[in-house]
């Protein structure tokens, strides 16, 4: 059984002056039979955070019918963590607890939080930030520090929208091979949004393509190719030049 499922979907939001803004239109395709992760581009305006904000249950389709786990996706809450473009940190919490919340909320005693919030903030190279609030840290930090909160939850399936874009290419890179562990380690099914080629061929077990807006989709495209990867062969050449030849078929 896949763990999302779109069929059909459609939505369209209304503008200040009342027009009508189709989004989605006739949007199918299947994600992550157990684990994995699937990338969807597109084009700007294409509906990829509209998909997630609807997997996630945060908007309802106005069209066609969304499972999450064999369910419907408001039911599936507890089982989904969404990391946004843009970081949901409390600001009265430094890092420590915004990153800790998650464990805190379940009553592990605070020596364990402690520890595994060290841990985590190690792996994403927030050490001696625990302390620092959000407007203290750079937009990266603060994107670090949101994944580090969705690293602490119990989700087993992540919806992920352009979380590394603030990011320098050394740090997204350490963290796109920090992604890949944990879905092979902790068994994840990961939506992941990118407009990032590069980025989608070098994490993704699948890409979906999506047309210019409203956004259907044009294509899948099943990688193939093991980790780690080498984005210098021709093989992973070939597959962004692909995909990229499939967006610009759209524009």
């Amino acid at each position: 059984m896949s763990i999302f499922v779109l069929h059909d979907v459609a939505k369209a939001f209304t503008s200040r002056e009342g027009a009508v803004v189709p989004a989605l239109d006739g949007l199918s395709f299947e994600a992550a039979s157990s684990s994995g992760i699937t990338c969807i581009v597109g084009p700007t305006g294409s509906g990829k955070s509209t998909v997630l904000r609807i997997v996630a249950g945060l908007e309802k389709a106005d069209r066609g019918s969304v499972t999450v786990n064999g369910q419907d996706p408001v039911n599936a809450v507890g089982l989904v963590g969404y990391l946004t473009q843009r970081h949901t940190l409390f600001p009265w919490m430094n890092v420590r607890d915004n990153v800790g919340l998650p464990l805190s909320l379940r009553s592990l005693p605070a020596a364990d939080v402690h520890r595994r919030v060290s841990a985590i903030c190690s792996q994403l190279g927030l050490e001696g930030a625990e302390e620092r609030y959000p407007y203290e840290l750079s937009g990266g930090m603060q994107q670090r520090a949101a994944l580090g909160r969705l690293m602490a939850s119990e989700a087993r399936l992540w919806l992920l929208d352009e979380p590394f874009t603030a990011l320098d290419e050394r740090t997204r890179h350490q963290l796109q091979h920090l992604v890949i562990t944990l879905v092979r380690e902790r068994r994840l099914a990961l939506l992941f949004v990118t407009h990032s080629i590069d980025e989608a061929v070098f994490l993704a077990d699948r890409v979906v393509v999506l047309s210019a807006g409203p956004g259907r989709m044009v294509d899948t495209v099943d990688i193939g190719l093991g980790h780690p990867r080498d984005r210098l062969s021709p093989a992973y050449g070939g597959l962004m030049e692909r995909i990229r030849t499939r967006i610009e078929s759209v524009l």
